[in-house]
């Protein structure tokens, strides 16, 4: 699916004591943000570049230990030695 190229004339407002660019609705809808969303800021000379930050998938604990067997941790995780300490 190709990506639509947007272009727009916009202004600098005021937020407080920073300054803010607003972005209309089609940019948001385009890269699917929300509020309170982040977001990559690269400045290269007078450009900058927006993009929207990937999510990163969210690992249970048990898909992390999926096939790990206690002969491969190590002595002081063996279920059966717990409170034992290890000389």
């Amino acid at each position: 699916m190709a990506k639509r190229v947007m272009e727009w004339v916009a202004r600098i407002g005021r937020s407080g004591n920073s300054l803010a660019l607003r972005l209309p609705p089609a940019i948001v809808a385009q890269l699917k943000l929300k509020a309170g969303d982040p977001i990559v800021v690269t400045v290269r000379g007078d450009t900058f570049n927006v993009r929207r930050v990937r999510s990163r998938r969210k690992w249970s604990e048990s898909e992390l230990l999926e096939g790990v067997t206690p002969l491969m941790c190590g002595p002081d995780l063996v279920p059966d030695r717990a409170g034992k300490e290890l000389l």
